[in-house]
């Protein structure tokens, strides 16, 4: 036996700790990377070892959404292959090794795959379970860079969760292959490091850079849904029976039920308030994982709560192209930029350029980003680095409290100042014109549709008014009616409706881009509660933040409720704006509670920021 061969069996041997209710495991030991060896570790079924399992190692495909996943064992090296791929066994202790017999592409997104085995009751052939892995690295495998692997309920939940908006099942996870999509995926996967630690398959109490709060009893909730499936003798036993007849693709009894629990829980995060009930009665009182949660919660959304970076009183968040997210901090008169996931990049919060008393932000074509200053009639603009831009701030003639602010395809930004009734639009030439009249008053929102239309919420007139590029009203601008009431905030979809927020009316009015409601409008389901913004995903679903009850609302484009909304994603303290990234994530930021939360893999992945989206028609599309 090589020295080698004694280490990777030595490492197998070790016990795994786990976050348990009961004890067959008691070691607290942790289990460190062995750098430079082959990926290994185990497979566990809550406390149990899984025998007999296939383990799989799969990247994400980049060719088109919906494609199988590329296997990347070689079965001549492994010498086992099925119709998922080549694979290698593990043992009677759960453990498995791959040595040698793959490549990855770098960049690529990783993840592991064990299906089947036996944990101890039997064979479960629908077993599944997975562990994200990332992106591979540039020397094409991860033998230096990831430790020990654990793969059991609660690693599979974690990338269930991260891996949402690109996963259809356990084995199609894919993007298209747009740089914007490739780095949507990227992001996604690294999200499922915050989430869980892969050396002990345990659920993180906070996020790595120790900033986040990680919803411990949620993840451990559903691992022990997933657990007592894994835990029997498969598809024929009663709690497997409930799972594959409630966690379909659609959570309704119409869905494509899953074949394994890897599927299950994808989609149960694809439809995280559909049979809500029967799911959280599945897991028995000897569940392996603590969760402390005694009631029945309102869904099964993930979400990540996130302070600091100058948080006080943020108002407003935008996306740029890789994923940071740009916030305006009122109360601390601060722009912050944080990664994809919640991290602030160096140098932010930003103080400086003007700002003062910062509302609204977003992102222009190029990266940068434009800020509305409330208390200083100006407007500040950053490159992508947080760099004060040539010029900025600009000074709004004749305005005060600029507040809300877009930016169209064409650079063009749109600066509405409640407090004078007027709006300002300073042209990407470097022009700016002061627009009055028009039946503007208390503008609270405005929008940019794709003719370059700047749709205007007048909170003082209960209306929305429609200038054209130059400014010139549209024929039938002001629009009244249809409910509006008090509207602070208006988004144009993809189809070129209008979504009014109607904060005392509690209500949603929709115009198509004459003006004209749309059947339906106004929208008063899934729970909207004085609204105060809404957002779109990839498919063209609506969220709305909800500044009454805390709660987030999703409508589908004709404005049907989803199943099980609104969501109450932890942390929600009167949220002041929604956003939606390429990853699927959606955000929502707590002007109430000082904090960002959120959803993981909620929404379907968007093309971000908004004005590029604008330029290429693809407002509710996918990257």
């Amino acid at each position: 036996m090589t020295l080698r061969t004694l280490i990777l069996r030595l490492l197998a041997s070790l016990p795994l700790p786990f976050l348990i209710a009961g004890c067959s495991l008691t070691s607290t030991t942790s289990i460190l990377p062995a750098l430079g060896l082959s990926l290994h570790g185990k497979v566990h079924g809550g406390q149990q070892p899984i025998s007999g399992a296939h383990v799989y190692l799969m990247a994400a495909n980049t060719s088109a959404y919906g494609n199988p996943s590329v296997s990347l064992l070689n079965s001549g090296i492994t010498g086992f292959s099925d119709s998922v791929g080549a694979y290698v066994p593990t043992g009677t202790d759960g453990s498995w090794d791959i040595t040698g017999a793959y490549t990855c592409t770098p960049n690529t997104q990783v993840y592991l795959y064990a299906l089947g085995g036996d944990p101890g009751a039997g064979a479960n052939p629908a077993s599944g379970l997975m562990a994200v892995l990332g992106s591979c690295p540039n020397s094409g495998t991860f033998a230096a860079s990831v430790p020990y692997v654990s793969i059991n309920e609660v690693t599979t939940v974690a990338a269930a969760y991260a891996m949402s908006g690109f996963a259809v099942d356990a084995t199609h996870v894919a993007s298209s292959g747009t740089p914007l999509a490739l780095t949507g995926i990227a992001n996604a996967f690294a999200n499922a490091g915050n989430l869980v630690d892969l050396a002990s398959g345990t659920a993180l109490v906070t996020t790595p850079n120790g900033n986040g709060t990680v919803p411990v009893a949620q993840i451990n909730l559903l691992a022990n849904i997933a657990a007592e499936c894994v835990n029997s003798t498969g598809p024929g036993s009663g709690p497997f029976s409930t799972l594959l007849g409630d966690a379909t693709s659609d959570g309704t009894a119409g869905g494509t039920s899953p074949t394994d629990t890897a599927t299950a829980l994808i989609n149960i995060a694809h439809n995280p308030g559909a049979n809500v009930s029967d799911l959280f009665n599945l897991p028995s009182p000897a569940a392996p994982f603590v969760s402390g949660i005694a009631t029945q919660p309102n869904d099964f959304t993930l979400a990540v709560q996130f302070t600091g970076a100058a948080m006080h009183a943020p108002t407003s968040i935008a996306f740029d192209a890789a994923g940071n997210a740009w916030m305006t901090n009122q109360g601390s008169n601060t722009v912050a930029l944080v990664s994809s996931l919640g991290v602030p990049v160096a140098g932010s919060p930003f103080s400086s350029n003007g700002v003062n008393v910062p509302m609204q932000v977003a992102i222009d074509i190029h990266g940068n980003a434009w800020v509305a200053n409330s208390g200083g009639s100006s407007v500040s603009e950053f490159d992508n680095s947080g760099n004060v831009a040539t010029g900025s701030p600009f000074s709004l003639a004749n305005s005060d409290a600029a507040g809300a602010l877009a930016i169209g395809a064409t650079g063009d930004v749109w600066v509405a100042s409640p407090t004078t009734s007027d709006v300002t639009m300073l042209a990407s030439g470097g022009s700016s014109s002061l627009i009055t009249g028009s039946g503007i008053a208390a503008p609270y929102g405005v929008s940019v549709d794709q003719s370059g239309n700047a749709w205007i919420a007048n909170f003082g007139a209960n209306s929305i008014t429609i200038l054209d590029h130059t400014g010139t009203p549209l024929v039938n601008s002001p629009i009244t009616g249809n409910s509006m009431d008090r509207p602070v905030a208006v988004s144009i979809d993809g189809s070129g409706n209008a979504w009014v927020s109607n904060r005392h009316g509690s209500s949603l009015t929709v115009l198509d881009h004459t003006g004209a409601p749309i059947s339906g409008s106004p929208f008063i389901g899934g729970g909207i509660a004085m609204p105060v913004a809404t957002a779109f995903d990839g498919a063209g679903n609506v969220w709305v933040a909800n500044s009454a009850g805390n709660g987030v609302t999703e409508l589908t484009s004709t404005g049907a409720p989803m199943l099980g909304s609104p969501f109450a994603a932890p942390g929600l303290s009167n949220p002041a704006s929604i956003a939606v990234d390429g990853s699927g994530n959606v955000w929502l930021a707590n002007q109430g509670g000082d904090s960002l939360t959120v959803m993981i893999g909620a929404g379907i992945p968007a093309v971000t920021p908004i004005a590029s989206a604008l330029a290429n028609g693809s407002i509710g599309a996918r990257p």
